[in-house]
């Protein structure tokens, strides 16, 4: 954070000056509007990722299908996922830039400088007037304002999308009749496939579960009746582990940890342990998002290790009596649209037009699945891929263009296990309010450098090396070393936008 805060000035400087000149028509260099030629193609220029080994080809036949359905020429700079935001800040810093720009986190400081500097377009005022923008989620969109104002188009994603996947041959193996419901029943079957030996090989060498150094990898404390990150509690905005709750979630986790039912050496294990462990049949639960079902790793499973059945645990009946599940923010990233590059109302309408015929349902379902008939095909609503090296060459490259992620049917049991999930999970999820409030750059700080002191906490809490009353302590180092700044100011923040 002090690194990013030290460039924060400079960059923000120099995009107040490439806005200054961009619209001063003093620069000699060739104008990037659109075309008012309304038969031309309309060119865009745009900056996005991918994950791919190798980047989307000149010749990309789903770039190219969604210029002839768009009747767009598109000219994008395409930037690893692992390099994307230096890549970002150092275009946004040199003023050139193209007229469409993903932006990861458009909470980043640099982005919400510029933003509150009227850096960017604020298309609030247009959607209504696009048929499928004008349907675009209200919770998903007031989670991405600045300040009040949207200033993008998000990349949606399902906000409830968090759920538990299990082997249903274990619990079979476990003599357990059904997966868990409750909070007991959780308990009741990890501990079995902890100490049972439900991979049947003579040993006891499995987990019900691998927690890491991270905890909350399966949103326990909202299990619990905590709040999901933060809550808005007897008028403040407080985080989870100010609550009661969060204090029955660790004397759960420490219950586990005591009867050695979760790895001993979770305060040390990175994230990636927990997948390390799933694939090499060391864990029965796993946590993840919904739509990975399709991934080798789960509906797949049973090629690398036969026999195994993997099904999904929806959502849990906390101890308060409800299933709980958390709310995400909705979305992964924004398009927006720089004034510099964007120069008029006139042009910043044939984008949005763009992004409109990228939001339906039939152009979401291409940039994810490629053409109909070339990459997949479908058939009473499956959609089978049919080439799979052809689909990750051409397709998965670009699919960061995908306006959303809809769920795919494979056709699979546990394609249709992960549609009545999504159906049934979006009815219980619990909202993080701090979603759509912008901190200022010194309670940022604040909350980064104080982070640490709950994270050491949480594990000696858990390992027994500190009580409730050290607990208590440690939450009011945290307090005293700026976190009741943070609560103030979030909570001036609710107040203003969200009350």
């Amino acid at each position: 954070m002090g690194k990013e805060f030290k460039r924060i000035v400079p960059v923000v400087s120099m995009l107040l000056i490439a806005a200054l000149t961009g619209c001063s028509g003093g620069s000699n260099k060739p104008s990037a509007t659109v075309s008012t030629d309304s038969a031309a193609p309309l060119r865009i220029q745009m900056m996005s990722q991918f994950e791919s080994a190798e980047p989307p080809t000149a010749d990309n036949p789903i770039v190219k299908y969604i210029e002839q359905q768009t009747n767009t020429k598109l000219d994008i700079t395409w930037v690893l996922n692992s390099n994307y935001t230096d890549k970002l800040n150092v275009t946004m810093a040199s003023g050139d830039l193209p007229q469409v720009m993903l932006v990861v986190n458009p909470q980043d400081t640099v982005i919400v400088s510029a933003a509150q500097s009227g850096f960017f377009w604020d298309v609030e005022p247009y959607l209504k007037d696009y048929p499928n923008l004008s349907k675009l989620d209200i919770d998903t969109l007031n989670n991405t304002r600045i300040n009040g104002k949207i200033y993008g188009l998000y990349r949606g994603r399902y906000p409830e999308r968090v759920v538990m996947y299990y082997r249903k041959d274990w619990l079979d193996n476990a003599g357990i009749k059904e997966p868990p419901k409750t909070v007991d029943d959780y308990y009741n079957a990890i501990k079995a496939f902890t100490l049972n030996d439900p991979d049947k090989n003579g040993k006891q060498d499995t987990w019900g579960i691998t927690e890491n150094k991270d905890l909350g990898t399966y949103t326990f404390p909202l299990l619990f009746g905590a709040p999901n990150g933060w809550g808005y509690i007897n008028n403040q905005v407080i985080p989870d582990f100010m609550t009661n709750e969060y204090m029955d979630y660790l004397k759960f986790m420490k219950k586990l940890y005591d009867e050695k039912i979760i790895n001993q050496d979770f305060a040390t294990v990175p994230g990636a342990k927990v997948s390390e462990d799933w694939t090499s049949g060391k864990i029965g639960i796993r946590g993840n998002i919904v739509e990975a079902y399709r991934g080798e790793t789960f509906v797949g499973l049973g090629k690398t290790l036969p026999g195994a059945d993997v099904h999904i645990i929806p959502a849990l009946v906390s101890t308060t009596g409800q299933k709980r599940v958390a709310k995400g923010s909705g979305f992964l990233g924004m398009y927006m649209f720089p004034k510099s590059s964007v120069k008029t109302e006139e042009d910043l309408k044939k984008i949005l037009s763009f992004f409109d015929k990228m939001a339906d349902d039939k152009m979401v379902k291409t940039v994810m699945l490629g053409i109909d008939g070339v990459h997949y095909k479908e058939e009473n609503g499956v959609q089978k891929i049919l080439d799979e090296t052809n689909y990750n060459k051409e397709v998965v490259p670009v699919q960061h263009l995908a306006m959303r992620m809809d769920l795919v049917n494979n056709g699979t049991p546990l394609a249709k296990e992960a549609a009545d999930t999504l159906e049934e999970i979006k009815q219980y999820g619990v909202a993080d309010v701090s979603h759509g409030l912008i901190l200022s750059v010194e309670s940022k700080k604040k909350l980064s450098t104080n982070k640490k002191i709950i994270d050491d906490a949480k594990i000696k809490f858990i390992m027994g090396v500190i009580d409730e009353a050290g607990w208590g302590k440690e939450i009011e180092n945290w307090k005293q070393s700026g976190g009741a700044d943070v609560v103030k100011e979030y909570t001036e923040l609710y107040n203003k936008y969200k009350k």
